[in-house]
């Protein structure tokens, strides 16, 4: 019986030693980055463009389906949100915008959604995390394919020069967008402004 015990009391011990002795838990996966929608590389190169010149200025304009620019950039980065300011009678209609993100380069469509954009000021909507190669030249579209009958609804807000084209490529942080095109019921308009298409990464 003494034997027993012992043998029980040894068990008990080397449980104990065992599980003192393994290794802790594994640490938890990081969480992703947060989707910082205030002080964007976009919105930085949007202001920036705007008074680096006395000829630019910030305008709604291009009643064209389409506006786009075609960017890089320098590091990997993956893209969570995007942010617009959508047509008033649009968004009264929860008529949706085609966003897009196509890759030049390896000519893929790497994003396309709809997405119904308010139009109080701009808004910032959460997409399937996309990621972006650094170099690859990819081109974001706005697309406006159902505009209610009224080319109207298709305009937009776009840093425009008031002379001459826009001078690309124009750089902030790891984003260079290095042209734009207006099109769709009319155009192309190539490199006329530069649309607000805030393209917000992690």
């Amino acid at each position: 019986m003494k034997s027993g015990i012992k043998k029980l009391g040894t068990l008990a011990l080397l449980a104990i030693t065992l599980v003192s002795c393994s290794p802790s838990n594994p640490p938890l996966p990081p969480l992703p980055l947060a989707c910082n929608t205030v002080g964007t590389d976009f919105q930085n190169l949007y202001a920036a463009t705007l008074v680096s010149n006395a000829l630019y200025d910030n305008y709604l304009t291009m009643d064209l389906v389409t506006h786009e620019y075609t960017f890089t950039v320098s590091a990997n980065k993956t893209v969570c949100t995007l942010g617009y300011q959508g047509n008033a009678t649009l968004f009264a209609n929860s008529i949706p915008y085609t966003m897009e993100i196509y890759n030049n380069t390896t000519s893929t469509m790497v994003y396309s959604g709809n997405i119904v954009f308010n139009s109080a000021s701009t808004d910032y909507q959460p997409i399937t995390p996309t990621p972006l190669i650094a170099g690859n030249s990819y081109t974001i579209r706005r697309n406006a394919n159902n505009f209610l009958g009224n080319i109207g609804n298709t305009i937009g807000r776009i840093c425009r020069k008031n002379a001459g084209p826009n001078q690309y490529p124009a750089t902030n942080g790891v984003l260079t967008i290095s042209a734009s095109n207006f099109y769709g019921s009319g155009g192309p308009v190539p490199n006329y402004g530069i649309p607000y298409i805030d393209i917000v990464f992690q």
